[in-house]
């Protein structure tokens, strides 16, 4: 027991010694500080360098033109992008294909995102609700393998004007073609723009699901046969978590007028029970009190 005593004694003493010992003095790096991977900003000198720099001050999210395609296709396993092989025989690895934004375009990219979405939600919710990056490219889309380019009829593309990652928001529309796009244009990339924000806001816990909105419905006794009289309005997404998601992208990607139509999910021949009104009312009511959002205002505007 005495040894033991001893060592210890020993090992105490070193340790004041050492944590006693007067340190250097911290000096601060003059490099610029990579944040969320090898990413800097500015990513250049132009006049909207400042107002990206500017949002990820407030909001830590990065609004990146600049990028490198581990950064889009990181998981190789289950996503992959596609190649096309123009030098040897014009052949098209099936795949995702990104083109990258044209600079002389973001400020004009910027702003429509900021009349599609930022504008609608109050700083109290965009800080810590936005995701990590924001990508801002010409334009992003899947094409099957097969003979020629990518883009060609043979391959079947399909473009998207938006993409969610992991922890991103992939936005297309960086070019000569935003200066001629049209409304009905802007309202179909408004709509999934606000969905993946709120669906991200809601999963980071920045939004709360209101009890009186899980109440009206009884998760437990869902069927394919009964799941609109219970209040859901999609099959596939009958838990709670998932039915307020479902119920938050539907209200910001139709308008009042659209979800009242036959077919719309308010009107009676769909809400035969009434409940699906019931919980519409409710997050109607629950986002203007919590947050001062209309979310109804958001799907009504541009439709």
């Amino acid at each position: 027991m005495k040894i033991v005593v001893n060592i210890l004694t020993v090992l105490l003493w070193s340790w004041c010694i050492s944590g006693c010992s007067k340190e250097e003095k911290l000096t601060p790096s003059e490099a610029k500080e990579n944040v969320y991977g090898n990413h800097t900003l500015p990513q250049g000198n132009h006049p909207y360098d400042t107002e990206i720099l500017g949002l990820f001050n407030k909001y830590s999210t990065m609004f990146l033109y600049k990028y490198v395609p581990n950064d889009l296709y990181y998981n190789i396993n289950t996503w992959q992008g596609g190649a096309y092989n123009a030098a040897i025989d014009s052949t098209t690895r099936g795949g995702y294909f990104d083109v990258p934004a044209n600079e002389a375009y973001v400020g004009v990219q910027l702003n429509l995102l900021k009349d599609i979405w930022l504008k609608y939600y109050p700083d109290s919710l965009l800080k810590g609700g936005m995701p990590q990056k924001v990508y801002l490219l010409d334009s992003f889309y899947f094409a099957y393998p097969g003979k020629g380019k990518p883009s060609g009829a043979g391959n079947w593309p399909s473009f998207y004007d938006l993409f969610e990652g992991g922890d991103y928001i992939l936005v297309a529309w960086g070019g000569s073609r935003i200066n001629t796009i049209t409304p009905a244009e802007k309202y179909a990339v408004k709509g999934p723009l606000n969905a993946f924000f709120l669906s991200i806001a809601y999963k980071r816990g920045m939004i709360k699901r209101s009890p009186a909105f899980t109440g009206l419905t009884n998760y437990a006794v869902i069927t394919y046969t009964n799941y609109r009289d219970y209040g859901i309005i999609d099959y596939y997404r009958s838990t709670a978590d998932k039915d307020w998601i479902a119920f938050m992208e539907t209200i910001v990607s139709n308008s009042y007028t659209q979800l009242t139509s036959p077919g719309g999910v308010l009107h009676s021949s769909y809400d035969t029970k009434g409940l699906i009104r019931k919980k519409y009312d409710v997050m109607i009511a629950w986002f203007k009190s919590a947050f001062g959002v209309d979310l109804q205002a958001i799907g009504n505007e541009g439709a």
